[in-house]
């Protein structure tokens, strides 16, 4: 696990509520970070990962695995929903399909999973692929691009555009936890919002979508901390200027983020 460090004596957030809100299966490397940074973390599942409506079109895009040219993965989840669904090791010795993933953190899911990506984009964002990747191609190649549902189409829009074929299924579904609303209203009550952090565009709408008619009134008291530029923008649009974005993505960008923006506007831990 990757901690931010910091020492005992000098933890920067100490005291300092931040409330995460990754889903439940990822949320532990981030709470660890922030507790070690001395906040005190309140859990707040907002997504959870469930199977797409009909996952006919990414069983039969597996069972031709090998007539593509090359599988993409933009994320962790994507990872498991394709793994887990393959019956066998893979890759096989006998598949020249090869691989690209979308920064560190989807690389690193994949080695634990017995793959090692081709191509590695150091830009976390689909845009950062399609740049890697596009120079690639030649023409006609077989792209699998298993997605989320709501997954942004512009990967699929730009690898087209430079030429390949790009055969995109849907990998997994996301919606919000039963339980979110009711331990929302245990967190916050009726008070300021505070640190909450946003690992996703789809975290943004859902944690919008808990306050209904009330959110432009509760936004007001809301320090957003963003891990990257694309769920910066979807919380913009949510009426939301994050207090803190990462440099970098993943739980040290995050703390760090967190901290700077802490020692910036001079607030005492709260």
């Amino acid at each position: 696990m990757c901690r931010t460090r910091f020492t005992d004596d000098s933890t920067p957030l100490r005291g300092l509520r931040v409330v995460v809100t990754r889903a439940r299966h990822q949320a532990e490397s981030t709470v660890a970070a922030f507790e070690h940074a001395g906040a005190r973390v309140e859990r707040l599942p907002l997504i959870e990962v469930v199977p797409p409506a009909d996952p006919g079109p990414l069983e039969a895009a597996l069972a031709a695995l090998e007539t593509f040219d090359w599988v993409l993965f933009t994320s962790t989840n994507t990872v498991d929903a394709v793994l887990d669904r393959l019956d066998r090791p893979w890759p096989s010795e006998d598949e020249n399909v090869r691989v690209a993933a979308v920064g560190a953190t989807t690389a690193e899911a994949l080695r634990a999973r017995g793959g090692e990506p081709d191509l590695q984009a150091l830009d976390s964002r689909a845009e950062g692929l399609a740049d890697l990747l596009g120079p690639c191609l030649v023409g006609g190649e077989r792209l699998l691009l298993p997605q989320a549902t709501d997954a942004r189409p512009v990967l699929e829009e730009l690898l087209l555009a430079s030429g390949g074929h790009v055969v995109r299924v849907d990998a997994y579904a996301k919606r919000m936890p039963p339980s979110s609303r009711a331990r929302a209203a245990e967190i916050f009550g009726d008070g300021a919002l505070g640190w909450v952090t946003f690992t996703s565009p789809s975290i943004a709408r859902n944690f919008a979508s808990l306050w209904g008619d009330e959110w432009p009134e509760r936004r007001i008291g809301l320090l957003a901390v963003s891990i990257g530029p694309v769920t910066t923008a979807a919380l913009e649009t949510l009426g939301v200027r994050p207090a803190a974005e990462a440099a970098t993505p993943g739980d040290e960008g995050l703390v760090e983020a967190v901290a700077a923006a802490v020692a910036e506007r001079g607030d005492p831990a709260s």
